[in-house]
């Protein structure tokens, strides 16, 4: 059986990523696995500075000695914080839904961990921006981006604060990702029920056509669709369509698998991560 997977740190995204896994599990009657990733950094020594040189022997001995003692504390004590951390997040998601919650605390790379866990897993989430991510400049969490680059499940990627999902809209723009996607849309997902608008962007003069095509595809599995074309650039028209219709949840495609293109999942793609308020969907 196929898990929601979550990834956790101690961000302040940490709470809504408990709130939108029990939201999907519930959906879609799958338990929930939280993960939290003890980093390389928490588990190995530290380096000392350059102890060559003026300190004798001894003096050097002793100061290896509590540096070792220090790390060994300090790895202590992520793992008991780490520990913490996933019971308070089993207890708010299972509090939020009659889901089976898992935890995991893992040890290494984010990414490695999305990809070891990768075939268990309908689908993955995530934080926009982790403990260390600067909110001022609107930095995202420097994990998302390379989650999302090498991921081969969908992601779901928080938003700040959880609040219910009745309507998506599904950015669509005819290109494989896009595809894709409409095609995951229309085998059934997390978001199936739901209200659907779907819209092109970018006015080519075959953009109503097109969209027409791609939502008949949606109504025929089964979704209610409205359909929009927007005339400014998608960034811009994507952003306008999500605050005028009260989008609760934006779907999008990222870019295609070359090896060029794993270096930049798209301008588009970063851009609507970085400013939407609301959770955004992404498939692979």
């Amino acid at each position: 059986m196929k898990q929601i997977t979550a990834f956790l740190d101690g961000s302040v995204y940490g709470e809504s990523v408990c709130d939108h896994a029990a939201w999907a599990g519930d959906r879609l009657g799958l338990p929930v696995t939280l993960v939290h990733v003890l980093g390389r950094r928490t588990e190995t020594s530290s380096a000392p500075a350059d102890l060559s040189g003026s300190l004798k022997l001894g003096a050097r001995s002793e100061l290896l000695a509590k540096l070792a003692r220090h790390d060994e504390e300090r790895a202590a004590l992520a793992r008991e914080r780490g520990r913490a951390l996933l019971g308070d997040a089993a207890a708010r998601t299972a509090a939020r839904a009659n889901v089976e919650v898992r935890t995991r605390l893992r040890h290494g790379d984010l990414i490695e961990a999305i990809g070891e866990i990768e075939d268990e897993t309908r689908f993955a989430i995530i934080g926009k921006r982790g403990e260390a991510a600067d909110f001022a400049s609107l930095h995202l969490g420097s994990n998302l981006d390379r989650a999302v680059r090498v991921a081969n499940r969908p992601v779901l990627v928080a938003s700040r604060v959880f609040r219910p999902i009745e309507r998506f809209l599904f950015a669509y723009d005819g290109s494989p990702s896009a595809e894709r996607a409409l095609e995951r849309l229309r085998a059934g997902s997390v978001l199936d029920g739901l209200d659907c608008h779907i819209l092109m962007a970018g006015g080519a003069p075959d953009a109503a056509e097109r969209l027409a095509r791609a939502a008949a595809r949606l109504r025929e599995a089964g979704l209610a669709v409205t359909e929009h074309v927007g005339q400014a650039q998608p960034e811009a028209a994507i952003a306008g369509a999500v605050k005028d219709l009260g989008i609760d949840l934006l779907v999008i495609g990222k870019s295609g698998h070359s090896r060029l293109r794993q270096l930049f999942i798209g301008s588009t793609t970063l851009e609507l991560m970085r400013s939407c308020t609301v959770p955004v969907l992404i498939f692979p």
